[in-house]
């Protein structure tokens, strides 16, 4: 089994858990079904939720 690289990814503290709190009052269970549910409708969501769910997806989701 290969060893996962780990990423240096700086987050404000400020900005931390955000999204996983907007996640939760728009009841979704988790952040990844919240995050690919926003980039099938940017339309519908802010720019800073999009850009929130694309992080999200970029590296939160990926890793399983």
């Amino acid at each position: 089994m290969a060893k996962q690289k780990k990423l240096d990814i700086d987050i404000k503290e400020s900005n931390k858990g955000d999204f996983t709190a907007w996640a939760k009052r728009n009841g979704f269970n988790d952040t990844c079904s919240a995050a690919n549910s926003v980039m099938k409708n940017k339309k519908k969501h802010s720019t800073r939720v999009v850009k929130m769910a694309n992080f999200a997806k970029n590296f939160a989701c990926r890793r399983r």
